[in-house]
């Protein structure tokens, strides 16, 4: 469908929802999402970046998880892209229900947006085990080894969800009204058949627009679907 047809629907939502995917930050240099990145891990550590980046190998090989953590995560975040300053636009137009997102490297934040929920998680959450002292990912990547808080001198557990982890219940909660409450719903970076999208059962809304790089077959089920560049599309929306 035409830019125009998205156009028309974000200027009329008073309260839009962004479900936001990886396709934006994997397009803007963020390693993690790139479908080489299993082969790349594997090949440098000897293991499957599912294996290492999970709770089981958190708790038993603290030293090799952090290495891993500070260098394939922390420190190849990729840059802002088109996708999180429409967002801030949005917000700063007072048209932003909220942003809900699996994705755990604060990048909306980054770029000044207030309204998100990281299902996830978020890199600049690691928390004390202990005292509950919060340090960002620049804490992580200046420390060596394992990072430890600086008043219980414990190890730091990553602000992310790792496999085996459960996802907070209150974020899920937070996330369902966001949707609820929304007259509009854009779905970025994703298809219609991501994990994502089961957020959509709580939408009571009008209309559901999809934007995102590459197509799917599900991507039919949206009102208007926009396929291509993303800062080509988002600056001549918003």
């Amino acid at each position: 469908m035409s830019v125009e047809y998205l156009r028309n629907i974000v200027q009329n939502g008073r309260r839009i929802a962004v479900l936001l995917g990886r396709n934006p930050a994997m397009n803007s240099g963020c390693e993690f999402y790139k479908e080489e990145f299993d082969y790349d891990v594997e090949e440098k550590y000897g293991r499957s970046s599912e294996e290492i980046f999970s709770s089981n190998f958190y708790h038993n090989r603290p030293k090799e998880f952090y290495e891993f953590y500070r260098e394939e995560i922390l420190k190849k975040q990729g840059e802002l892209d088109a996708a999180d300053y429409f967002i801030k636009r949005l917000e700063d137009a007072d048209k932003l229900e909220g942003v809900v997102t699996r994705g755990f490297f604060n990048r909306c934040k980054r770029a000044g947006v207030t309204k998100e929920i990281q299902l996830y998680g978020s890199i600049d959450a690691n928390r004390c085990p202990r005292c509950g002292k919060i340090f960002d990912s620049h804490y992580i990547i200046d420390s060596t080894g394992i990072p430890k808080c600086d008043v219980c001198q414990i190890p730091i557990h990553p602000g992310v969800v790792l496999k085996g982890e459960m996802v907070d219940n209150y974020n899920m909660t937070r996330a369902a009204e966001i949707v609820s409450r929304a007259d509009t719903l854009i779905i970025l970076g994703t298809n219609m058949n991501s994990p994502l999208i089961s957020m959509l059962r709580y939408f009571n809304g009008e209309k559901v627009a999809l934007v995102n790089s590459v197509p799917h077959f599900a991507d039919r089920k949206a009102d208007c679907v926009c396929i291509g560049d993303f800062e080509e599309i988002l600056t001549k929306v918003f």
